[in-house]
């Protein structure tokens, strides 16, 4: 993407994910190093906001889902890519959309992999881990 591997983290992550059946087979020691990776490489060219942005709808979600594990329904985790998807083209700093692109890209692997509650689980996980070690990292509001 042109900005010189700064997101390998996030491709690799991408790579990953994409080699699992469910999210929920995913390892949370791995989930967690990978996380605070992906965080990292975030923190350079994405703001608080917008990956706040994203976390208030993951966590809507994951409020609608309590108690009800058993009717989950993927397509809610499935509408998050548009959301994604929007996020990145609106944004006029090419940095801050390459970064975003590389954001869509990984989080619209990890929704792939969300099919039953014990997927979502490990999402939200990882989608709040991600944005933790963002934070963690120097992740700005500019």
């Amino acid at each position: 993407m042109g900005n010189g591997g700064r997101s390998e983290a996030m491709r690799e992550t991408s790579r990953h994910v994409g080699r699992l059946d469910g999210l929920a087979e995913w390892k949370v020691e791995d989930l967690v190093r990978r996380a605070e990776d992906v965080g990292r490489e975030l923190s350079r060219d994405m703001t608080t906001s917008h990956i706040r942005n994203f976390l208030d709808e993951v966590n809507r979600i994951d409020a609608e889902v309590k108690g009800r594990e058993s009717e989950f329904d993927s397509s809610r985790v499935v509408l998050l890519k548009p959301l994604l998807a929007y996020a990145a083209g609106r944004e006029s700093n090419r940095k801050k959309q390459d970064a975003l692109k590389d954001f869509a890209n990984l989080f619209s692997a990890a929704a792939d992999r969300t099919t039953n509650a014990a997927d979502f689980k490990r999402f939200v996980d990882f989608t709040r881990a991600v944005v933790a070690y963002h934070r963690f990292h120097g992740g700005s509001n500019q």
